[in-house]
């Protein structure tokens, strides 16, 4: 025969139990949670791989159709300041060919006379890192309202809230040379700043230009594939398309004040006669790589919030992951077109 339950007895977990229960759990999701956060990390550095992939396919069209790259930007020698960059000549290799007409004739007569067009705003998911905390849209973009007279910015600025559409990735300028007034290329790859990582190499440092046409980054001192007024040719890349640097990517720094450097905007160069104007187009290799990324500090250079390195595209097209831990003379020869020295393969990158 079989026995009835006893009234009040208890047949749940006991005490002691339910907080062995409740361990487990917790330390089955702290476990699983690293791995979570690597396999998000993997994602979107696998998404940022792709878009540099898609500037390497866009520049290369343009090159196929006009005969060679972009210019880092435009600067007229007379007239109003312009600043049109490389991202915004390859809108149309995009398939952003909307977007590229109504900004080209916002840009009609250049930035001095319609810094907020409302085009300026409009963002496109391969301008952006995924792993970059910044917001869509610059705080303060510090844009020119000068006129400019045989090659020099004349007159003053203008701080624009909240719209310029942020972009990550930067052409390739290469670092001014020391015979010009910057560094030599073993030179230490730290900045001379703690909140500013910049060094003599750096944007903003001009040496002198050969030309009015290239006063502010000419690129014939910076020896990189882009610069003012640049027009490189594959038959300019002596050093090999697969050894040059074309554009890479940096991270949002901290500071959002006007006048901060290392922002960027795919429109161009708001303001060349500053450092801060310069990077929101353009990136150097002045500084070693990710020398700022953990504090996210100012910069000209190159860096991201990816563990080990930064990823950049090559003037061959392909994507490179290219180490913080790069021989800094290394890395600053590929980022010349020309400079004739053959990389060691005991340089690893």
């Amino acid at each position: 025969m079989s026995r009835l339950p006893v009234l009040g007895s208890q047949c749940g977990f006991t005490r002691i139990e339910l907080i062995a229960v409740i361990a487990v759990v917790l330390l089955i999701v702290a476990l699983g949670c690293p791995a979570i956060h690597q396999q998000r990390e993997a994602a979107r550095r696998t998404q940022c791989r792709n878009n540099l992939k898609q500037i390497g396919l866009a520049m290369h069209n343009y090159y196929e159709t006009f005969r060679l790259f972009p210019p880092g930007y435009v600067l007229n020698p007379d007239g109003p300041y312009h600043g049109a960059g490389w991202s915004f000549f390859l809108l149309p290799f995009y398939e952003s060919s909307p977007l590229f007409n109504d900004t080209s004739w916002d840009l009609s007569n250049g930035l001095k006379l319609n810094p907020q067009f409302k085009t300026f705003a409009s963002s496109f998911s391969s301008a952006r890192c995924p792993s970059d905390s910044g917001g869509p849209h610059v705080a303060f973009v510090v844009v020119s309202t000068s006129d400019v007279a045989s090659g020099e910015v004349i007159g003053g600025t203008v701080d624009v809230p909240n719209h310029f559409a942020r972009q990550n990735y930067f052409a390739n300028a290469g670092y001014l040379q020391a015979e010009v007034g910057g560094i030599a290329p073993d030179a230490s790859g730290e900045p001379t700043s703690l909140n500013l990582h910049v060094n003599a190499g750096s944007l903003g440092n001009s040496g002198s230009p050969h030309s009015t046409a290239h006063r502010y980054c000419d690129p014939k001192n910076f020896r990189g594939m882009f610069g003012q007024n640049s027009s490189t040719r594959l038959q300019d890349i002596t050093d090999g398309t697969s050894n040059t640097l074309m554009v890479g990517e940096r991270y949002t720094p901290k500071n959002e004040t006007p006048g901060a450097v290392g922002h960027g905007i795919w429109v161009g160069v708001p303001d060349c006669s500053s450092a801060a104007g310069l990077a929101m187009a353009l990136g150097d290799t002045a500084v070693r790589v990710n020398a700022g990324a953990r504090k996210r500090s100012e910069t000209t250079g190159f860096g991201s919030h990816h563990v080990g390195g930064t990823h950049f595209v090559l003037g061959d097209g392909d994507v490179r992951f290219i180490a913080d831990t790069i021989d800094i003379q290394a890395y600053r020869d590929l980022s010349t077109i020309d400079d004739g020295r053959e990389i060691p393969r005991s340089k690893e990158w």
